[in-house]
């Protein structure tokens, strides 16, 4: 494979990195970059490395994460490699990834130099550890729900990407194994296009992981999360001011019709609250570039649907659950509207 360079992050490996890269030395692979993660041990095999012409040894002292590691990778590959290549790689150390499934993904990569690449395990196997087929599938959910790709295996190592995308890269957040995260998420902002192609699922028993179940998946879900908790954060902050002048508004036209009063005092929360959610939301929650004046007219569009809503449902449930305060029926039908809001504002109107 003469197009295309490996790229392996490592710390700590045993001799099952040096047997992978044998392996794919003689399936054709010419250049492979090995990064020495500042690895406590496995000096021995990094000598041996160091020994293989096809392969380029990048060391430093202190231990960075996986993330660090593969943009130093693939940062010295664009300053030495990118004109005589056409992608990379990038693979686990782990021996998780057979050379012929790699090999099929540097394939796949030389003839879709406009995507993404992901090599996909399939965790319905037996083999499969509970916890991870689990854990994988409640990602690769909330993936679907908040970013709109069906990304069957999330945290796959096994990725081939074209130059073109190497500088993007390079400028995804993270250093540890949120890193891969925030790619995927990126690149499916950017609505580019991501191919998955089944590999091989391999699990070595009573092996122990760099991967932290605790705090690395901690890092993952925040990553995963943040846009969400952001906008959580918006709509409490909004619904806060909102419920605040319903209720101010409620005793300030109280001598009204009782329905009248319901739909005056909905409306005018909502305008005013609305105003504040959405600079929140463009400027912090989904840090939109989209024209102001055009968006604005959107969101408002939005806003005067979910009123229409939320004052015809709370003005229909007011009347057949009477001994139900009012406040208490919006607050409920205001959160049923929420996740709907949520996909409509991420893609028709802030468009990230």
């Amino acid at each position: 494979m003469q197009e295309i360079v490996v790229i392996i992050p490592a710390y700590n490996p045993d001799f099952k990195l040096l047997k992978l890269l044998l392996e794919l030395i003689d399936l054709g692979f010419l250049k492979i970059i090995v990064i020495n993660d500042g690895s406590l041990k496995s000096k021995k095999i990094f000598q041996k490395i160091k020994k293989l012409k096809q392969c380029v040894l990048l060391e430093y002292s202190n231990n960075k994460g996986k993330g660090y590691a593969l943009k130093y990778g693939i940062n010295y590959y664009l300053e030495n490699y990118v004109n005589d290549y056409q992608g990379i790689v990038t693979v686990d150390a782990d021996y998780q990834h057979l050379p012929n499934d790699i090999l099929n993904v540097s394939k796949k990569l030389l003839g879709n130099q406009d995507s993404l690449i992901l090599g996909i395990r399939d965790f319905n196997y037996s083999n499969v550890p509970k916890a991870n087929s689990f854990g994988n599938k409640i990602t690769s959910f909330i993936f679907k729900l908040l970013y709109g790709s069906k990304i069957i295996d999330t945290q796959t190592g096994l990725r081939g990407i074209p130059n073109r995308y190497l500088n993007f890269c390079l400028e995804t957040k993270g250093v540890k194994f949120e890193y891969e995260m925030n790619m995927l998420i990126n690149f499916s902002k950017k609505k580019i296009n991501i191919l998955q192609i089944p590999i091989e699922t391999i699990y070595f028993n009573k092996e122990k992981s760099n991967f932290n179940k605790f705090f690395d998946s901690l890092r993952i879900y925040r990553v995963l999360l943040t846009e969400y908790f952001k906008f959580i954060f918006s709509s409490l902050l909004c619904s806060l001011i909102d419920i605040s002048l319903f209720t101010f508004f409620l005793k300030i036209f109280a001598n009204l019709n009782s329905n009248i009063l319901i739909i005056i005092s909905t409306f005018l929360a909502r305008i005013i609250a609305d105003f504040f959610n959405f600079n929140i939301n463009k400027s912090i929650v989904f840090l939109s570039k989209e024209n102001s004046q055009k968006i604005f007219i959107k969101y408002y569009i939005l806003s005067f649907i979910k009123m229409i809503f939320s004052a015809t449902l709370v003005l229909i449930f007011s009347n057949l659950f009477i001994n139900i305060n009012e406040i208490i029926l919006k607050i409920i039908i205001d959160i049923l509207i929420f996740t709907i809001s949520y996909k409509i504002q991420k893609k028709y109107i802030f468009k990230t």
